[in-house]
């Protein structure tokens, strides 16, 4: 796996936010009512991505994930269970 550098690390910040914006914007001019979550969905999605990423670079090891994204293993667990019961 390659090492990114700082600069390489700032250039993929910069394309994630074109990216975000565009996508909000074309997310909140489809929103069909006040009722859809759509901030909490995408939060979701994105948090799902994420760990999903996180799992597969560790090879699923939960500690070195939760070690990965910053959080702490029990709240990854926590995370994972809620997943895995919503998804059912």
């Amino acid at each position: 796996m390659a090492t990114l550098m700082n600069n390489d690390i700032r250039d993929l910040y910069s394309l994630v936010d074109l990216r975000l914006d565009n996508i909000a914007e074309k997310i909140l001019l489809s929103k069909v009512n006040d009722d859809d979550e759509v901030y909490s969905k995408i939060l979701s999605h994105v948090e799902d991505i994420f760990i999903q990423a996180a799992l597969k670079i560790s090879g699923n090891n939960i500690s070195k994930a939760a070690r990965l994204l910053g959080i702490n293993r029990n709240t990854l667990s926590k995370k994972l269970r809620v997943s895995e019961h919503s998804a059912r």
